[in-house]
């Protein structure tokens, strides 16, 4: 059976190009016409846009001309109306000229007053502006007056709670560099106050507590070498005891008058004392009784370290009584010991210091008067 051929596909490819065929020339030129009217448009919309803003510029121009006219005019008014005004002052300043000498000379010594008024308030601004200036070049040392003012008070502090001579000078002496530096001028009355406050400070005999506690302490050593009566009593009878042996000894070989004085001298014993003795010691006591003084010294060292006066001269006035009651004040060793008693009794632990309350009060009233 033969294939039958697709007649229609055929058909409608024959219709379209015959339909491509049949544009005309004249269409294709109608193209490009408007191609050229659409570039055209496109080149002139700019010059349209700049001739648009240049008018709208000439418009704001001429607005502000007017504006500078109106403001001319006034301008002009206004130079008129204080011609005017002085055209009348003058015509006021004849007539007041004329009208006779005596107002002439008030108004000339008015206007003399005038002009010193004015030279005067001149100055003034002159001086504000020197003011100003030399305040702009130089520093505000205004706080080194502060400064001095809390120095000298923790001097004074030092001096009230710790007695602390030292540091309140340095303070003292760091509150003066600091008014030097200060540049002012009015601060030389307070230097001098404490000028005279630290001298009066160093004038202050300062007691050495460290060498009074050594003192004290040297005493307590030394006190192992007292001889006290208890100890007179048993060198006496070990001596009594040797020689009653001694002269039993020589007894038998002598005559009878002579064991008769050495029986007399055993019993009765005749000894020279300087002062009667307020104490004789039983057998042993003697290590108490240095106990006891040296506890009295404990005391007195204490009262060095606390600074207590009272207690100071309690401790060194008992251990004075105690030498002079138990120990041999015909040794060396008491005698030495009572010696330094009495001095170390006649220190003052705590001297009187100076207040330096005046230079204080003094720099506040600067700075009150300065602010």
């Amino acid at each position: 059976m033969a294939e039958k051929p697709d007649t229609p596909k055929i058909l409608s490819e024959i219709s379209k190009s015959n339909t491509a065929k049949a544009k005309t020339p004249a269409s294709r030129q109608q193209q490009k016409a408007r191609r050229r009217f659409i570039i055209v448009a496109m080149l002139f919309l700019p010059a349209v846009a700049g001739v648009v803003f240049l008018t709208y510029q000439q418009v704001q121009l001429r607005r502000e001309l007017l504006a500078f006219q109106q403001d001319s005019q006034i301008l002009t008014q206004t130079l008129t109306g204080q011609e005017i005004q002085i055209q009348e002052l003058q015509e006021q300043l004849a007539e007041s000229l004329q009208s006779g000498p005596a107002e002439g000379e008030s108004t000339q010594q008015l206007g003399t007053n005038v002009n010193q008024e004015i030279l005067t308030i001149r100055q003034q601004l002159a001086e504000l502006q020197n003011r100003y200036t030399t305040a702009e070049s130089e520093p505000n040392l205004q706080w080194k007056l502060l400064e001095a003012e809390y120095l000298i008070g923790l001097a004074g502090k030092k001096l009230q709670l710790e007695r602390d001579r030292a540091s309140a000078l340095a303070l003292m002496q760091s509150a003066d560099s600091a008014l030097s530096q200060s540049g002012n001028s009015n601060v030389f009355a307070v230097r001098e106050v404490i000028s005279r406050e630290s001298a009066q400070l160093r004038a202050v005999q300062m007691v050495d507590l460290e060498g009074v506690y050594l003192r004290i302490a040297n005493i307590a050593l030394q006190a192992e070498n007292i001889n006290l009566l208890n100890s007179m009593r048993e060198n006496f009878e070990n001596r009594r005891n040797t020689e009653s042996a001694f002269e039993e000894v020589e007894s038998s070989q002598g005559s009878f008058l002579n064991a008769t004085l050495s029986f007399l001298r055993s019993i009765f014993v005749w000894r020279k004392w300087d002062g009667i003795p307020e104490a004789m010691l039983a057998s042993g006591q003697d290590i108490y009784i240095k106990q006891t003084f040296e506890l009295m010294l404990e005391q007195a060292k204490l009262a060095v370290v606390s600074g207590d006066q009272n207690l100071y001269q309690t401790s060194l006035t008992n251990a004075t009584d105690w030498v002079q009651r138990y120990a041999v004040m015909d040794t060396v060793a008491a005698e030495t010991i009572l010696t330094e008693i009495n001095e170390l009794a006649g220190i003052d632990l705590n001297p009187s210091l100076p207040l330096i309350n005046e230079s204080l009060s003094l720099l506040r009233r600067l700075i009150a008067s300065e602010q």
